[in-house]
């Protein structure tokens, strides 16, 4: 049952939440809205300040989230009694107003979120056109906490894992910036949940982004394949990924 509330995004949208019944439990959902861009609204999980702010909104509010068969990410709370929906509904219906009015403010300059969903785009439908659907997952989370989330991973025979994280800039800062975060994502996952699983772990760079300086970010790339023990592959022989993959 759809259920229109009250609670309304900075673009004016109200926010609607879905309330179902299965096992004996009440379960309100986003019904997928926030996944399938419903709102108009894409959450930029690649921005440090975003990614900080969102998860605050999600563990303040005790969020769930789930796939469903369609891929669709389903955000949610339950209970077993049904005195407590208004309560689930008020903090549903506040976390996706918050998340979506919040993904309405630019962190970034304009070019830089260009250059970002410009190689995430053609990276993504690269990657898509080399690795059977049922094998790829984008934009994936590691890790009970969500704390990593890598641009896709594979997955291989075994359970075994395969990571590739983009790395991007419109300007030499920005670019050493994603070098860094890069760098930080493998560590966490090297430790986190799936550490026994993870078969390599690959940087894909944007060698023809405007920030990109191979002679300034040799150093910091040197010390990412290094202190990560991954491998590294520009955008200009992406053919490689396919022996990789």
């Amino acid at each position: 049952m759809e259920i229109i509330t009250p609670y309304v995004t900075t673009s004016q949208k109200f926010i609607s939440v879905f309330l179902s019944e299965k096992d004996n439990e009440y379960v309100i959902s986003d019904g997928g809205w926030v996944d399938s861009n419903m709102y108009e609204s894409i959450l930029n999980f690649e921005d440090d300040i975003f990614n900080r702010a969102f998860f605050h909104y999600y563990n303040s509010f005790n969020i769930k989230e789930v796939y469903g068969f369609n891929k669709v990410k389903y955000y949610y709370k339950k209970t077993s009694k049904a005195f407590a929906i208004p309560s689930l509904i008020f903090d549903l219906s506040n976390f996706i107003a918050s998340i979506i009015s919040l993904s309405e403010i630019d962190f970034v300059d304009k070019q830089e979120k260009e250059t970002k969903e410009r190689f995430q785009r053609t990276a993504n439908s690269f990657i898509q056109s080399i690795v059977p659907e049922d094998k790829l997952e984008l934009g994936a989370y590691l890790g009970k906490n969500n704390e990593v989330r890598i641009s896709a991973v594979i997955r291989k025979p075994k359970s075994k894992l395969i990571l590739i994280h983009y790395i991007t800039g419109s300007t030499p800062g920005y670019f050493f910036n994603s070098i860094t975060r890069t760098n930080f994502l493998f560590e966490l996952a090297a430790k986190g949940l799936y550490k026994e699983q993870i078969e390599n772990k690959i940087s894909l760079i944007d060698n023809i982004a405007s920030g990109y300086n191979p002679e300034h970010f040799n150093s910091s790339l040197r010390h990412l394949l290094e202190n990560t023990h991954s491998e590294m592959v520009n955008w200009s022989e992406r053919d490689k990924l396919k022996q990789l993959v």
